[in-house]
């Protein structure tokens, strides 16, 4: 099993169906893998720790019904590619497996932060170079940083004081 991590969300060009893109730590090689609507959602707003009872989603309620049960969960793991279509799990602290959706299984373990893994033959499958797909573009968050560090390269305090001299809020 080689464990991969989030590196963006993408709509496809054609389907205008979300696709994940998963990489290894180095983003040499990368895993897309097609997602539901509401599970790109979850999984492009990040990690959630807070549980209270107005931001709770469906996928919360899993790590809960595992700690009701004495468990708790520990990944998410694509375990093959039968027919072109992923086949995911999600894992227990004990071992067991339960096999869901790439989707969900991909909202949950982001949604808590958990390791995503998959399985060595499917990437030897699926797998693809990262720099090859995205072609001469950097990584999208490198654009964003450079296009920050600029911006705070050229910005001084006297960008931020208002014209009628107040200096803005104090």
């Amino acid at each position: 099993m080689e464990e991969l991590h989030l590196v963006t969300m993408v709509v496809h060009r054609v389907t205008r169906e979300p696709l994940a893109v998963l990489a290894d730590a180095a983003e040499d090689r990368c895993l897309v893998v097609a997602v539901r609507r509401p599970q790109a959602e979850i999984m492009a707003a990040g990690p959630h720790p807070a549980r209270d009872d107005d931001s709770r989603l469906t996928q919360d309620v899993v790590a809960d019904v595992a700690a009701a049960l004495g468990r708790f969960l520990t990944g998410a793991e694509i375990t093959d590619l039968v027919d072109e279509r992923f086949r995911a799990a999600l894992r227990l602290d004990d071992g067991t497996t339960v096999p869901v959706r790439p989707s969900d299984a991909l909202a949950v373990a982001i949604r808590d932060a958990l390791p995503i893994t998959v399985a060595d033959h499917v990437m030897a499958e699926a797998g693809q170079s990262w720099r090859e797909l995205q072609g001469d573009q950097p990584h999208p968050q490198s654009v964003e940083v450079d296009e920050m560090r600029a911006f705070l390269d050229q910005v001084t305090p006297d960008d931020f004081r208002s014209d009628d001299g107040g200096g803005g809020d104090r």
